[in-house]
């Protein structure tokens, strides 16, 4: 194979937003190092799982090998053939064909207890480490086979973890889990390291092919002493005199690339409330928010040592910011506020990301204005669709959808049951979105027989009802549509209009949820204000980021103009084409041919939305060229011009990669 362990690497931790060919490219690479089995292909459906009581139950079977006899391929290693494995998942038989033993951690505390009972004076070695696409915080650690003739084979200590040898399988990297439909990435890719003498011992095969009635009898009743000594341990956090946030994120796991931020919230709040720095180690080395520092000390030595500075030079600085971190609610009492320098503000743990990338910012409003039927809610229902499935070309096929998984409430007034059922399926005709994603991920505010709402997002009794769901069903994105049905304020008010949004802004930050709002136009040109649809100027003013969506009825066009951006580039405008309810960006006509960019968003979708090199992009920019050209060509160094034209304008991204290569990404 021409794939290097560098692009393989990227393309599981990807491996949710590939197309089937791009996972088989990872398994056909990892076939070469395991015994790969084939493994049961697709998703648990809604019959499934109101069989079997739940979602966790139906997706059991679908991690399931596919053959008789799998487990020879433990001993023996499978010859990796493409057409034999489902295009969703694979497994690594664990044994000596993989020449890997398997460690499975469910429950990393009560791992770490367990580890300190039985084994005190040892830690497990810098391994092959793989993050379950599971819920919660698990993980497999690889450690390698021993040669030498002897057996060893899968032990378990009940709800701690797992060891996988003989006649064990574990998913491979890059499959995507049943339940969760995320996938099994890489935590820590080191060399895989020799086994612990310890983890050897418990899977040896003893007298009888099993441990004695004993032993197994002890190990399997550890899960239920663990869980009564761990306890002390959070009663004790419970006590310290810490901010019901600052407990949650000590409590919290946070995916990779988003860890830094918490961890420093933490830190910050631990050491102003004078916790001793042991404590602190303890607390780092327990719970989930140290897996960083775990990870790296000494990246957390230096963590240390910069708080420490900050609160010596600015202790008054350091409690604003622990009060705005925690979402405190806003009041007049002066003790919420103090001073920050601007190096703090330079050098503070926060990171700018998008949900959809140079689309919407995480944590901002997003506004989208535009005239009655233009197709806004259409097109805010596709937004919510992408955000729970992610499309591989992205949103309008420009625009890449960089987070799954979110949970999307609908506060909508509009469109009745019937009418949007007919939208649904109008669009799952053309956007194959899953029952069960449907069902857990897309939801509407409104009554048994309607899903049309009524209120104020001002009224505090209205906002209770949007919290107390947030607490049962977890949304992170909320739709309001329109605005004018949800609230009683004069919409030509510049004063009412800034306090109320205001304050709904205030409202989605103490619930962690990013808010996206519909805003009419006018009847009128008249009635369209400056960048934010009718009324006050103050809202156009107050969104950070609107786009205005246009129908012009003479060309039968839609056209999508980025009004504003508070904190990234401007788009340039994109003409729309609509086809069973879902809108693409037209390139062709938004940019024209004389724009060069065409051509490499073009290239980048044909490649499913990522280049790993810039040879890869390179060759087929000269091929969309050539098709759409067909009297013309153009040279591959007139082709990198245009990539890095393209680059320029923000139009795709060109991500560094080790010893000079580059990606590309739409």
């Amino acid at each position: 194979m021409d794939s290097t362990w560098n692009e393989i690497h990227r393309l599981v931790q990807q491996a949710d937003q590939l197309d089937a060919d791009g996972r088989l490219t990872i398994f056909e690479f990892l076939a070469q190092i395991f015994s790969l089995i084939p493994l049961r292909d697709r998703f648990p459906t809604q019959a499934e799982i109101e069989e079997h009581g739940s979602l966790a139950k139906a997706a059991k079977k679908y991690k399931a090998p596919t053959e008789k006899g799998w487990n020879r391929w433990c001993r023996e290693k499978r010859p990796f053939d493409r057409t034999d494995f489902s295009t969703d998942r694979a497994g690594v038989a664990c044994g000596p064909a993989s020449g890997v033993l398997v460690l499975d951690v469910d429950n990393p505390h009560l791992f770490d207890a367990w580890m300190q009972e039985h084994h005190p004076d040892e830690s497990l070695p810098v391994t092959l480490k793989v993050k379950t696409g599971g819920h919660g915080e698990r993980f497999h650690y690889y450690f390698q086979y021993p040669s030498g003739g002897e057996q060893y084979f899968c032990r378990s200590v009940k709800g701690i973890f797992d060891i996988r040898g003989i006649s064990g399988q574990v998913l491979c990297p890059g499959s995507l889990h049943p339940e969760t439909r995320k996938p099994y990435i890489f935590a820590e890719r080191a060399p895989i390291a020799p086994a612990p003498l310890w983890l050897l011992e418990m899977s040896k095969k003893s007298e009888g092919g099993k441990k004695d009635d004993d032993e197994q009898s002890h190990l399997d009743s550890i899960s239920e002493k663990q869980v009564l000594e761990i306890a002390p341990v959070d009663s004790f956090l419970s006590n310290l005199n810490l901010s019901d946030d600052t407990k949650q994120k000590i409590l919290t796991t946070f995916p990779q690339g988003q860890r830094s931020e918490p961890s420093w919230s933490v830190l910050l709040g631990l050491l102003n409330a004078s916790v001793d720095e042991q404590s602190i180690r303890t607390i780092y080395q327990t719970y989930p928010i140290g897996e960083k520092a775990r990870e790296n000390p000494k990246w957390f030595d230096r963590e240390i040592q910069r708080v420490k500075q900050i609160i010596a030079q600015n202790p008054i600085g350091v409690n604003m910011q622990l009060g705005f971190s925690s979402g405190a609610n806003p009041s007049s009492s002066d003790s919420e506020y103090g001073i920050v320098n601007a190096f703090e503000v330079l050098t503070a743990q926060t990171s700018f990301e998008f949900l959809i990338d140079n689309f919407w910012p995480k944590d901002e409003p997003l506004l989208i204005t535009g005239y009655g039927g233009a197709g806004k809610s259409v097109l805010t229902l596709q937004i919510a669709m992408d955000l729970v499935f992610p499309p591989a070309n992205g949103f309008l096929n420009k625009f890449k959808v960089l987070h799954g998984g979110h949970r999307v409430l609908f506060v909508q007034s509009e469109n009745s049951l019937v009418g949007m059922r007919r939208r649904l399926e109008l669009i799952r005709g053309a956007y194959a979105i899953p029952e069960d994603v449907i069902q857990q991920k897309l939801f509407f505010l409104g009554r048994r027989n309607d899903i049309r709402a009524s209120g104020d997002i001002d009224s505090k009794q209205f906002q209770d009802v949007i919290k107390k769901h947030h607490s049962l069903i977890g949304f992170d994105i909320i739709i309001v549509d329109p605005l004018i049905s949800f609230h009683n304020k004069d919409e030509n008010s510049n004063d009412e209009m800034r306090r109320l949004l205001d304050n709904f802004s205030e409202f989605c930050e103490s619930i962690k949820v990013s808010p996206l709002i519909i805003h009419h136009h006018g009847k009128f040109k008249q009635e369209r204000g400056v960048g934010g649809g009718r009324g006050a100027s103050a809202i156009g003013d107050w969104s950070p980021n609107t786009w205005e969506l246009e129908y012009k009825e003479k060309d039968k066009k839609f056209k999508f103009i980025h009004k504003k951006a508070r904190n990234f580039m401007l788009n340039d405008d994109l003409v729309l084409e609509l086809k069973s309810l879902r809108f693409t960006a037209n390139l062709q006509q938004s940019s024209g041919k004389n724009d060069t960019t065409y051509y490499v968003i073009k290239a980048l979708q044909n490649l499913n939305g990522v280049a790993q090199t810039q040879t890869v992009l390179k060759n087929e920019v000269v091929n969309v060229y050539k098709a759409e050209n067909p009297a013309g060509s153009i040279t591959a160094v007139t082709a990198v011009k245009y990539i890095t034209d393209a680059v320029n304008k923000n139009a795709v991204k060109a991500i560094p990669g080790t010893r000079g290569s580059i990606s590309y990404q739409l």
